[in-house]
This record gives C-alpha cells, structure tokens and sequence, in this order.
C-alpha cells in the first residue's frame, strides 16, 4: 500500500532542517525499495527509524501519517498485526485532530483500522469502525452513494454470519435501497444481496416475505433456497447458513 506518497508529494513542507529532510527522504527511499523488493522486515526497520527522525515534527506535517501508515503497513505484512493496531489507532488520532472527525481522510485511516481488526477476527472492535466510516461517507456524499452500499453490505453479512438478525436486517435494508435506485433491480449485486436477505428472512421464520423477496429479484439463481436449507440443519449448532453456504462474504478476511 502507497497510500498518502501523493499527497506527501503534493503537501509537504520542509521541516527547516536540511539535515533531518535529507535523512527522512533517503530513510523513505530505501524503506520503498525494500518493500518492492518483499523485504518487509528491513521496510519496517527503516520506518522506525524515519518516525525516529520525526519526533520534534508537528503532526500536522504530512510526512508524519505517511511513516505511521507504512510502518503499520509493513508489520502487517510480517504478520505482526497486534503490533500494528496501536499506530493505526494513533493514525487516526492524528486525523481527527488535523483534519477534524468527518474527514475523507478520518474515514480512511478508519477502514485500515476496520480491516486490520477483521484480519484478526476482532468483530466487535472492527464493526463499529465501519458504521463510523458510513456516517463519514454519508455526510460527505450524501445518501445514496454506492460506497455507504457497499459497507452496509459488508456489515449485514457479518451481522447474518454472526446470527445477529435485527442488526443484519438494518443493514441490508440500507444497502438494498441505494443499489436498486443506483444500480437496478436486475443488477447481479443487487440480486446477490436480496437472495442473502431472503435468507435471512426464512431464518427468522418469515417465509412468505422471503418468497415475496426472491419473486422481486431479476437475477436471481435461487441460491438462497440452499443457503435457507443450510440455516436450518446448522441451527442445532448454533452456526449461520450464511457463513457455512460460501455467500459469506469477508473480503478474504479472516472468518470468526
């Protein structure tokens, strides 16, 4: 990940040290090189060493998140997740206080936090990351951007995977709406995402609305059928049809 080398580009201001600037940027060639080669355990090394270099920088200096973001980004690579959250935690810190609590920015040190706890199975600390990240798109592209879809999806699966079905159900109400008025009803995301509510409605025992739902569905393959099958021989179990069928959706994240 590259995230923020534009806007370093773009933004920075000399710190007034010729010397540290020197240092910073030969610290940033060398660590970019490592990375493009799979060296991430040297990458790592030398953004310790550059954020060492930055310690009597204000915050507000765009080279400060950039070395916090890709030394997170370089632990994760080695595995070392836990060693990451508390920098992608003061990332967002940094943020909030330079660019205020509803900026894009804000948002998107937030997702890397989001993803960085899905990775590790952390549910409840990841998921209310995400709905901040929605109130954040929302109030920045209003209320039928495909963005709030797509995290509304997200979070409905994970909800339905969990069998949390009132929190699910919100959630796909929210991103079935934006996807039938921005995509269609026929679109193959919107068919996807109404046969996985039909779903859900079967498992809390409204099949009649679920067959209303499925009828409604231009695309659908009737794939739900099998993952409502699935819900009920699991339910003794106390596991999601959903998560067991392969429509549970992670983003290639790491399942509870």
């Amino acid at each position: 990940m590259n995230y923020g080398h534009f806007v370093y580009y773009a933004l920075v201001a000399v710190s007034g040290d010729p010397a540290l600037d020197s240092s910073w940027e030969k610290l940033k060639f060398e660590a970019d090189q490592a990375v493009s080669l799979g060296n991430f355990a040297k990458a790592s090394g030398l953004w310790q060493q550059a954020l060492e270099q930055l310690d009597y920088v204000e915050d507000r200096d765009p080279r400060v998140a950039l070395t916090l973001d890709q030394l997170a980004e370089s632990l994760c690579q080695l595995g070392k997740r836990a060693q990451a959250i508390p920098i992608r935690q003061h990332l967002v810190m940094i943020r909030e206080n330079v660019n205020g609590k509803d900026h894009i920015e804000v948002a998107n040190s937030l997702n890397s936090l989001a993803e960085l706890y899905y990775s590790m199975g952390k549910f409840p600390e990841a998921q209310p990351l995400s709905e901040r990240i929605m109130d954040i798109y929302e109030k920045i592209f209003g209320s039928e951007h495909l963005g709030l879809a797509m995290i509304a999806t997200f979070l409905a699966y994970i909800y339905h995977g969990q069998g949390n079905y009132e929190k699910a159900e919100t959630f796909y109400d929210r991103a079935i709406s934006i996807k039938q008025k921005v995509l269609g009803y026929n679109h193959n995301e919107t068919g996807l995402l109404m046969e996985n509510y039909s779903a859900l409605l079967y498992a809390t025992n409204r099949a009649e609305e679920a067959e209303q739902v499925y009828a409604n569905v231009g695309t659908a393959s009737g794939l739900w059928r099998l993952v409502a099958a699935q819900a009920t021989e699991q339910a003794s179990r106390g596991k999601s049809g959903l998560k067991e069928s392969g429509l549970w959706q992670s983003k290639g994240k790491k399942q509870p």
